[in-house]
Formats: structure tokens, C-alpha cells, sequence
């Protein structure tokens, strides 16, 4: 990139920034709406994670709240008509967003958001249990735009929710956050717990896997460098395997981390290896598989939750570990490890169920997760005390 061209995008940056500093001001013209919830996922990804969840638990009680959720235009088909969509970024999204009484997102807001004093903050994050380090505790591995956007992210929140003893402490360890926490457990995990053939029905009527047939996610984190060269599993040696063994017929369902869903098309794909990436919900995915493979990401926590076989494939372990680290030894957690696709296979067709059990069961007492399946119907009852104090 030249020098003129490095000038440009930091000038047009800097007017961007004023310009939307400036409209969350000049619309403080117009009053907050009592009963507008404002909303967000993932920056700008559709109807999904924990504030889907909440959402879904107050559009179950019918209760009198204006949802308002700002979107991709390309993930506006996916929401109920009781949800109003308006694009992510966008001057109405901001209109919104100032005129709403409360907000609950889980990702970080942009430098420029401004919060008035009477508005309330729900943040939701968008992890659990997390195994590889986090915001503060890799700062010297962030950039300096995003610790900033961080720490005016954590200045807005007025309640953060936790899944987690360990989560809770984490948070305030390393989030740059001195508000209340909330340790009610995680809206998005209640279908896991409660679960639901109905949903199950749905997903595999989504991708035409038959009644019978067996389905293994496969759903890794992403690198830092964006690359998928990693995710080198032998599928057929995978399906082949266990196929013989069970004498069931098995497919796998591929779910990229959403920071690098745009290049799912990656892989080959047949009747049996199928595309999961921009599917809508992961944890109806998670409801569905009979087996997860994932490499550091937190969703072998929660589809543990169901005490499901979980496997990690970790064949870059060594630079991961050197670039992220992790708060726990991953060989000492629940999840059988391979480096390669045979040994994968191999702690496939060898998985001791009840070893598994137990040592999940220890895992989960040991950071204290939260799991009674009533975690969306607690944050509602809490918006909805927050709402008539406010």
C-alpha cells in the first residue's frame, strides 16, 4: 500500500468516525422508547446465538417489546415478523439504537457508539467456557484499534451474563470490566439441555439427511492468519471407519467459525461431506449431530452438555499454542486429541463412553457451569425488572 493511499484510508476512517459520533448526538433529539430493545449478533450476522435466545423467550411470554435487530440485508429473511430488521451500520440502525431504553449484543461495539445515561446494556459475549486466551490476557497479540473498541465496549456494558464460575472470573479478570456480572448460564444452551426433536427434524430435513443416518459436525475455530489448510481431515477414512464399525451410514457437516465462513467453499463437497457454514444457528446444529469434531473452539463444551462423543483434531497444536495459548491443558480435558486423521479415527472406534462421562462430569464441577436449561427465562425476568425500574 503506498503512502497516499495509507493517508486516504485513515482520512476516510476518521470522517466515518465523526460522522457516526455525530448522529448518535444529533439523535438525541428524539425521546428513548420505553419498550425498544435494541439488538445485535455478531456484528451484523443474522438470527442467532444468545440474543436469539432472548429474544425468542420474550416473543414466547408475548410480551409488550418493540425488538429491533440490525442486520446484514442478507440475513433479514431469517427473522420472525415479530422482530423488526434494519440494516447493521446504517444511519436508521443508529436512530435506532439511540431511541431504544435497552441494548443486547455480544460482540464488541464500534469506538463511535455513544450510550445516553438512561439506557440500559446487556452484553452477552459470544463464548463459554473459554480455552484459549482472551481480550486482556493476549493484549500484547491485539491490535491497539481493537483493545480500545474493548475497553469503551466494557465502559457501556451494565450487565455482563456469565455460564460459569470460571467465566465469571475471567470477565472480571481480563475484560476490562467492573460491572455486575450476571451468572444466570447461557440463553443460547438452553435447547441443548432441554433439547427438541422437533428442531432436530428441521435440520436434517434442511440438509436431506435421512432418518437413519448418522451425523458428525466437524466445527473449528479459525487461525489468525484466516487459513483453512488445517482442516486436512481424511473424511472418507473418517465415514468409512465408522460406518463399518456401527453398520450405520454416516455424514459429516462442515461449520466454519463465522470469521472465515466466506471461504466454506474450500472444501469438496458430495452427499456425504455437506456445507454447514452459513446455515443459521449453531446450537441447532450441535442439537442435531451424534458426534462433534472440533480443534480449540468453546463449542466442544456445549455439545458435552449433552454428553455427546466430543474429538479434537489438533494437528497445528504446537503454533497454536505458541500464538493463543490456553487457560486449560488440553489433554487433560474430557475430549480425546489426534494429530492426524488415522489417530483420530483410532480414538474413534476406541471411545469408552463411561471414562467419558465421568471425566465430564468433574470438568463441569471443576468451573462450575450452570446448567438447568432456564437461562433465557431468567434474563427475560431480568429485562423485564430492568425495564420497570428504568
Amino acid at each position: 500500500m503506498s503512502r497516499i493511499s495509507f493517508l486516504q484510508g485513515k482520512i476516510k476512517g476518521i470522517t466515518v468516525y465523526w460522522i457516526m459520533v455525530t448522529l448518535y448526538y444529533v439523535f438525541r433529539i428524539f425521546p428513548i422508547q420505553k419498550n425498544k430493545i435494541f439488538i445485535q449478533n455478531f456484528n451484523g450476522k443474522g438470527y442467532g446465538e444468545n440474543p436469539k435466545y432472548i429474544a425468542e423467550e420474550i416473543i414466547r411470554r408475548k410480551l409488550d417489546y418493540a425488538l429491533v435487530w440490525a442486520a446484514r440485508p442478507e440475513y433479514h429473511d431469517n427473522f420472525p415478523r415479530t422482530i423488526k430488521t434494519v440494516p447493521y451500520k446504517s444511519i436508521r440502525a443508529v436512530y435506532e439504537e439511540v431511541t431504544a431504553k435497552m441494548w443486547i449484543d455480544n460482540c464488541r461495539k464500534q469506538l463511535y457508539v455513544r450510550k445516553r445515561k438512561a439506557q440500559y446494556y446487556i452484553h452477552t459475549w459470544h463464548g463459554t467456557v473459554n480455552l484459549k486466551k482472551i481480550e486482556k490476557d493476549v493484549e500484547q497479540q491485539l491490535s491497539v484499534y481493537y483493545v480500545k473498541q474493548a475497553k469503551h465496549d466494557s465502559s457501556l456494558i451494565n450487565l455482563l451474563l456469565s455460564d460459569s464460575k470460571f467465566s465469571s472470573q475471567l470477565y472480571r479478570s481480563a475484560f476490562w470490566y467492573n460491572g455486575e456480572i450476571f451468572e444466570c448460564g447461557s440463553p443460547r444452551d438452553d435447547i441443548l439441555i432441554n433439547q427438541n426433536n422437533n428442531i432436530k427434524d428441521t435440520v436434517k430435513k434442511h440438509f436431506n439427511i435421512a432418518d437413519n443416518t448418522k451425523i458428525i459436525l466437524y466445527a473449528p475455530t479459525f487461525r489468525d492468519n484466516f487459513s483453512v489448510d488445517v482442516y486436512n481431515i481424511n473424511y472418507e477414512l473418517i465415514l468409512n471407519g465408522l460406518s463399518e464399525q456401527t453398520k450405520a451410514p454416516w455424514v459429516f457437516l462442515i461449520r466454519l467459525h463465522p470469521n472465515i465462513s466466506e471461504k466454506s467453499e474450500f472444501f469438496a463437497y458430495n452427499d456425504k461431506i455437506l456445507n454447514a457454514s452459513n446455515y443459521s444457528d449453531m446450537q441447532e446444529l450441535l442439537l442435531t449431530c451424534d458426534m462433534l469434531i472440533s480443534d480449540y473452539s468453546d463449542c466442544m463444551y456445549e455439545c458435552a452438555l449433552m454428553n455427546k462423543p466430543v474429538f479434537l483434531y489438533i494437528s497445528d497444536y504446537e503454533q497454536y499454542k505458541k500464538e493463543r495459548d490456553f487457560y486449560f491443558d488440553l489433554f487433560l480435558l474430557p475430549f480425546p486429541c489426534a494429530m492426524n486423521s488415522v489417530e483420530l479415527l483410532e480414538k474413534m472406534l476406541h471411545f469408552d463412553t463411561k471414562i467419558y462421562l465421568r471425566a465430564l462430569e468433574e470438568f463441569f464441577q471443576k468451573v462450575g457451569i450452570l446448567r438447568d436449561g432456564t437461562a433465557s427465562e431468567k434474563v427475560v425476568d431480568r429485562i423485564t425488572t430492568e425495564l420497570y425500574l428504568r
